[in-house]
């Protein structure tokens, strides 16, 4: 009785098993149909796939890319010969596809062995899968759908497109397979495919995404065949996310990478000072401007900032002179000339402030160097406003210092 028993256990498991594989087979055919039912198709494996056995067959995952593969097929004939197609569904079906498909192959790895004890491989399965990704890969139906969902507004869902398309020739498949791997060619079409995976990861705030898939811009491979331009925006963009983050060890060491990697670039120096600036560590700035002054010691704007940072930490006489030089490379630079001027009335300031609690012989002897410092402002105020008189700041500066020095003449006629 209990063999009995244990007999229908078996014909009922198999008959669960020969049910599934119908399944298996009657998706393919839905698929494969003169008139595909693709929805039908995948009612069909979505069963076989939950099955204790057959979701241990690789071929029941070929088939399930298979059914994405047939819609990608169909509607690159229609594409070819002019027909309008619906590339969001076209991206959707290939990316399907391709997640069934890794799963597929890592099945087919999976060895059997005969009663010598001999591992057999299913090589078929790899066979099939091969040429069809490489299709993917030369028509890019999951990029066009990425820039279509870009456009919609989800820059999500576009990562998620183009991340899966810069991924297959990274895939176990083609690890294993080199020779069809050498067939996906890595160009510069790919690296602005994998750079804007990058900049659609960081819109949509999936940041750690964003990082491993911008660092791979900064690859050996990526370094000969990607556009330079690109490669520098990639690390413009890590720079920027670790700041976002708040992770400014990380800002810093990504950023001097850049420097190095970049020399030519003054975005990655200028963004160091200016990060040096803002925390306070006004020696690491002035350190960093010096380096960048070496490199370029044409560009004011590096006189300038020094001249504000050391003017800032009480050093008057270097930062008269980072100004002085500033001001020679662009003499008509309205903003460098009005740094100059507010460094002197920073002095006149601080005389003023350390003469607070002298006698009155010592106070009329240092106002005449508190004098000196406001009027030594007064040509640099001047002269901005005259380059730039419709710019209130610089109206303002100069209406200011004209009160200070008692020039009520010149203060009334910059009345508003």
């Amino acid at each position: 009785m209990k063999k009995s028993i244990f007999l229908a256990a078996l014909v009922l498991m198999s008959a669960g098993c020969f049910a599934q594989k119908a399944n298996v087979s009657k998706a393919r055919g839905l698929a494969d149909a003169e008139t595909p039912d693709y929805a039908g198709a995948r009612a069909a494996i979505a069963e076989a796939l939950q099955n204790e056995e057959t979701k241990e067959q690789a071929n029941t995952w070929y088939v399930a890319g298979f059914i994405g593969y047939k819609e990608f097929e169909t509607a690159n004939l229609n594409r070819q010969i002019g027909r309008n197609i619906d590339i969001d569904k076209w991206g959707a079906a290939v990316y399907e596809s391709v997640g069934y498909w890794d799963k597929a192959y890592e099945l087919a790895m999976i060895p059997t062995y005969d009663k010598k004890g001999k591992a057999k491989y299913d090589t078929r399965t790899p066979k099939n899968i091969l040429p069809k990704l490489q299709e993917y890969f030369m028509y890019q139906p999951m990029i066009m759908a990425g820039f279509n969902a870009y456009e919609a507004n989800n820059p999500s869902l576009a990562y998620d497109m183009f991340i899966k398309h810069c991924n297959i020739p990274d895939a176990k498949i083609f690890q294993d397979n080199p020779e069809e791997a050498a067939k996906l060619v890595r160009d510069t079409s790919y690296y602005t495919c994998l750079y804007y995976a990058g900049r659609f990861a960081y819109e949509a705030e999936r940041y750690e995404e964003a990082i491993v898939t911008l660092e791979r811009m900064n690859t050996e491979h990526a370094n000969a065949n990607a556009l330079r331009k690109e490669i520098i925006f990639a690390n413009e963009y890590i720079y920027q996310i670790y700041i976002e983050q708040g992770d400014t060890a990380k800002a810093v060491e990504s950023i001097k990478k850049s420097i190095d990697l970049f020399p030519e670039e003054p975005w990655f120096m200028q963004n160091l000072i200016n990060l040096y600036i803002n925390s306070g560590q006004e020696d690491k700035a002035i350190e960093y401007l010096d380096i960048a002054i070496n490199r370029e010691p044409n560009v004011g704007q590096y006189y300038n900032s020094k001249g504000s940072i050391l003017a800032r930490i009480g050093r008057f006489d270097e930062s008269f002179a980072a100004f002085a030089k500033a001001i020679e490379l662009e003499p008509n630079n309205a903003l460098f000339l009005e740094s100059l001027g507010f460094a002197y009335v920073d002095l006149g300031n601080k005389l003023n402030e350390d003469a607070t609690y002298l006698d009155n012989k010592a106070y009329a002897k240092a106002k005449v160097e508190i004098d000196a410092a406001y009027k030594n402002a007064l040509p640099y105020f001047e002269k901005a406003y005259e380059l730039e008189p419709d710019n209130y700041s610089f109206k303002h500066s100069l209406r200011s210092l004209y009160y200070r020095l008692g020039m009520n003449d010149k203060y009334e006629v910059l009345a508003d």
